[in-house]
């Protein structure tokens, strides 16, 4: 499709109404006391019109069999110095701890993720690919959450939410131009994983989740081109990497060699293979990166060896692989692709839909 004929469908879908749809956020637990704060005045949801001055300290006891739910006058609140849009919401979480779940509206909520997930000063069209991937997660989780009291965490569990003082100009256009776009896959909401960088091709979902869908599959990918990821060497000293292994479970005395297990077709680590004095053991190479902190070992994409007490990395990439590519998608919005464009090579076979009651 050219570029003429997606602007204009795009033209035709973003003139629809966009439906509202809100969102739960999960902003802390296992905590004793918050202190809220607005300098245009809380209100106390419960209490409609009651005004609870400008700052309140909320602990366990301050809490009945209902949530309290508390909001601004100006639609801003102050959290512990951290500010958010739309709601707060106080629960118990046992007799002596609280949990805050943040509720707004799921576009202000976008506008505190993108500039975390991705750069602010990236290329717009690029910035538009992850606001529609982003959303798209979100809802997923949303429709998948149970009965949970919240959909979403404000970690990298889910995806990094900073609230209001995470929110950019080049960020919050990009929610903006994409308002209520999501990616679909036969009327449902698909899971749209995206990652840092995939180290030249993405990863098929199936080969580390139990995810067998067509949009999640492998495919080539020219982030090696311009990703600060795109060659990378790791030395982690062995008692480091004994101390993850035991923090999994397994009971090893030492290290004396580490090989590779299963590979997938992409090219991706499997299985680490570990030996010490007198056993081997396989360890899901993921769980192994999850062990030692993503920050460390930043994919799954490499080779290893043990070199003089050190275990070296050498490998490419950052995160799982799977789905959207952040650097890809820079890159060919460098090169003039259009964020439909992008979307399309990553999640083929979707279709981009605004958000309504009829996405399931």
């Amino acid at each position: 499709m050219n570029r003429s004929v997606t602007a204009l469908l795009l033209s035709i879908c973003i003139a629809l109404p966009a439906s509202a749809e809100d969102i739960r956020v999960l902003l802390a637990e296992h905590t004793k006391s918050v202190t809220i704060e607005s300098i245009s005045g809380l209100i106390i949801e419960q209490s409609p019109g009651r005004e609870a001055g400008k700052r309140i300290t909320i602990g366990p006891g301050y809490i009945g069999t209902r949530p309290v739910r508390i909001r601004s006058v100006d639609g801003v609140v102050s959290l512990e110095g951290r500010r958010y849009r739309g709601t707060l919401e106080i629960r118990r979480s046992g007799d002596s701890e609280i949990r805050v779940i943040n509720e707004l509206d799921i576009e202000d909520y976008l506008k505190g993720v993108i500039a975390e997930e991705i750069p602010h000063d990236w290329e717009p069209e690029a910035l538009k690919a992850q606001a529609v991937a982003s959303r798209t997660y979100a809802l997923y989780l949303k429709k998948n959450a149970g009965r949970r009291p919240y959909h979403i965490t404000a970690s990298v569990k889910s995806q990094l939410y900073g609230g209001v003082r995470s929110e950019r100009d080049a960020a919050v256009m990009a929610v903006r131009d994409t308002t209520g776009l999501v990616l679909t896959y036969q009327g449902r909401v698909i899971p749209a994983f995206y990652h840092s960088s995939c180290g030249g091709r993405t990863e098929d979902a199936g080969e580390l989740w139990d995810i067998d869908a067509p949009y999640l599959k492998g495919v080539d990918c020219s982030c090696q081109e311009i990703s600060k990821y795109g060659v990378w060497e790791k030395r982690i000293s062995i008692n480091k990497a004994l101390a993850g292994v035991r923090g999994l479970g397994y009971r090893l005395n030492n290290i004396t060699s580490m090989g590779l297990g299963r590979i997938t077709r992409a090219g991706r680590v499997k299985e680490i293979v570990i030996c010490d004095q007198d056993r081997i053991v396989e360890i899901p190479a993921e769980r192994f990166r999850s062990s030692l902190g993503y920050g460390v070992l930043p994919s799954v994409f490499f080779e290893v060896s043990v070199v003089k007490g050190e275990i070296v990395f050498s490998g490419r990439g950052m995160g799982h692989g799977v789905g959207l590519c952040q650097w890809g998608a820079r890159e060919m919005a460098q090169r003039g692709h259009d964020f439909v464009s992008i979307l399309r090579h990553y999640y083929p076979g979707t279709s981009l839909e605004r958000l309504d009651k009829s996405i399931r």
